[in-house]
Formats: structure tokens, C-alpha cells, sequence
């Protein structure tokens, strides 16, 4: 079984780096946009990263996915060690936006997810999954049976959806309800109801700082 929790971990991996990249093509201007929110890096860094962050998650899950279906055990680990350093590098950047006290949106979906806790443990979780495979992936090759490999797509894919959903998932956003008066002839004061995050925070973007 050390081919399918290796296959496991490696296709979530490979499958996040997808989702990460189709997520950045679909609005391309998100990324720039959320790392000029943060106000971390300077204008030239910021266009960097826009520019080569989605090419690289790009790029590293196509690698990620011919070295997984054709074996590679060497590639496999290469690509999953790279994959280790990207997400920890996410990681380590969010929990130091959010160490600043600065809010935003995360700029890794498509919906208006705000930075919070939530997409810093995410990083991690696919760091320690990528860093998890690399090892495993060490330990012997990958081969599956065909339905080994059923199981394995479905649980990665489900795997994916779920881990890549948790900071929306966590996310409740502000709203706000408004009572109108019941008479005509008497006013009164409109009461403002605001529902906060799960952390207790009301603004639209901010999160506190990630434990």
C-alpha cells in the first residue's frame, strides 16, 4: 500500500497546483491585486509574482502528473520537494501579512475569499502533504492496480475540493439587515444587524493574525 498513500498524497499535491493555476487564469488580475493589498512587496516583486507564481503551479503540476502516471520515482520526489517549498512559501508569506495586522483577499480562488488563518494552514497541510509524498514516494515506486487507481482519483479529487474550500468554507461575510418602521406615523431607528467570522472579525477582509 506504500504505492497508493504515495499516489494519494502526490495527486492532491498535483491536483491543488492545478486548481491553484486554473484559479489565477481565470482572473488574472486577482493576484497583483491581492499582493498590493498586502502591501508587502514592492511594485516590482509584486509583478514578479503575479507574472511567474501562476506559470510555476502551472508548469510544476503537468511535470507532477507525466512522472506520476509514467512512474518516475526520482521526478516524483523532485517535484514533490519543489511542490514543499512552494506551499511553505505561501504559508510563510500569509502568516506574515497577517502577523502585520493587514487583511485582503487571498488571491487564490475565484470567489472574494479574504487572507485569514484558514488559507495559512491550508499551505501548510499541502506542504506537510507534499513533504509526506516526497518521503513516501522515496520508499518504493508507484504501481497501482486499476482499481487502486479508481479509488485513488476519487479520493485525491475529493480530497482536493474539500481541502481547497476550507478558508470560503470558513469564511462567514458581513451582511447586514435592516428593520423598517411598522407604523407610518412613529419612527423608528434602524437597527443594524452585522454577523461576524468565525474569529469574531466584521470587516469584509480583515483577519486577525494566524496562531
Amino acid at each position: 500500500m506504500i504505492g497508493f498513500y504515495g499516489g494519494l498524497t502526490a495527486s492532491i499535491v498535483i491536483l491543488s497546483l492545478f486548481m491553484g493555476a486554473g484559479s489565477h487564469a481565470a482572473r488574472p488580475a486577482a493576484l497583483g491585486e491581492a499582493l498590493r493589498v498586502h502591501g508587502v512587496l514592492g511594485p516590482r516583486f509584486r509583478r514578479f509574482a503575479a507574472a511567474v507564481l501562476p506559470f510555476a503551479e502551472g508548469a510544476l503540476g503537468a511535470v507532477g502528473a507525466a512522472v506520476l502516471l509514467t512512474g518516475h520515482q526520482r521526478g516524483l520526489q523532485a517535484v514533490l520537494a519543489v511542490g514543499t517549498a512552494l506551499f511553505g512559501l505561501y504559508a510563510g508569506y500569509t502568516r506574515h501579512v497577517l502577523a502585520l495586522g493587514r487583511g485582503g483577499p487571498c488571491g487564490c480562488s475565484r470567489q472574494d475569499v479574504p487572507l485569514s488563518r484558514w488559507v495559512t494552514r491550508r499551505a501548510v497541510a499541502l506542504a506537510g502533504l507534499a513533504l509526506a509524498g516526497a518521503v513516501i514516494a522515496g520508499a518504493g515506486p508507484v504501481r497501482l492496480s486499476a482499481a487502486e487507481l479508481i479509488t485513488l482519483m476519487l479520493a485525491a479529487s475529493a480530497c482536493t475540493v474539500l481541502l481547497w474550500s476550507l478558508p470560503a468554507a470558513m469564511h462567514e461575510p458581513t451582511a447586514a439587515s435592516v428593520h423598517l418602521p411598522t407604523r407610518a406615523t412613529v419612527h423608528q431607528p434602524t437597527e443594524t444587524t452585522v454577523h461576524r467570522t468565525a474569529e469574531g472579525v466584521s470587516t469584509r477582509w480583515t483577519s486577525p493574525p494566524a496562531l
